[in-house]
């Protein structure tokens, strides 16, 4: 089991976060979804060990996050828009990040560089939001993570960039051994990589199926939200 949650409980100020249970297995895509406030990126704070909780039971890969957060960290790429980085050149960062994770693949790095066409002698400060996603994702997926927790991964992303973070996510759980967490606004392509969902609602669990059962043939993931009120 990659993810395995009991009776989790997350305060940040007035907003509770509440998951009665909660597992992802090997292979799986799970698309978060909700509207802002939801609890969304709390959640994904917790799995990466960013943030504490205040009751119930949480396990990543066989750790608690909040107890042994390299463990967990060493096996989890986490992308989400506003994650600093270091305003080196691109390539001075991915050499100085490769020598934090044992299981650094630098062919897989340069490829995913090669593949969003990021130079290596341009400076962070100078990447446009795109750039700036995209060197995210090559930094959490370089070094061959068990587990992947996208938070709006596209952010500022063409349609082409996008293509090529959906063949990438597809490309990550194909050997059936990984696991993605997904959120983001493009609700199209949550419902187009997503075999379940997790839906939110100021803090609470709404629905937690497969895609095609909560979501049906007749309509949308967007128009799905709107009927259960989490739009």
């Amino acid at each position: 089991m990659i993810i395995d949650i009991q009776d989790l409980v997350v305060r940040r100020g007035d907003f509770t976060l509440q998951i009665p249970r909660f597992t992802v297995q090997p292979g799986q895509v799970v698309g978060v979804v909700g509207p802002n406030g939801a609890g969304k990126t709390t959640l994904f704070e917790v799995l990466a060990g960013l943030g504490r909780r205040q009751a119930g039971r949480l396990s990543v890969l066989g750790y608690d996050p909040a107890r042994e957060p390299v463990a967990v960290r060493s096996q989890l790429g986490f992308v989400a828009p506003q994650q600093p980085l270091f305003d080196l050149r691109i390539g001075e960062l991915i050499n100085l990040v490769s020598g934090y994770y044992p299981t650094w693949d630098h062919a897989h790095a340069e490829r995913i560089r090669a593949t969003f066409g990021l130079e290596p002698k341009k400076r962070v400060h100078a990447l446009s939001l795109g750039q700036g996603t995209r060197l995210r994702l090559l930094l959490a997926m370089a070094f061959r993570p068990k587990v992947l927790l996208l938070d709006e991964p596209a952010s500022g992303l063409d349609l082409s960039a996008r293509r090529t973070l959906m063949e990438l996510v597809l490309e990550f759980v194909e050997g059936g051994e990984t696991a993605i967490l997904l959120s983001s606004h493009r609700l199209g392509d949550v419902e187009r990589l997503s075999e379940r969902l997790l839906v939110l609602d100021e803090g609470r669990v709404l629905q937690d199926g497969d895609t095609d059962a909560l979501v049906g043939d007749e309509r949308t993931l967007e128009e799905a939200l709107l009927a259960w009120g989490a739009a």
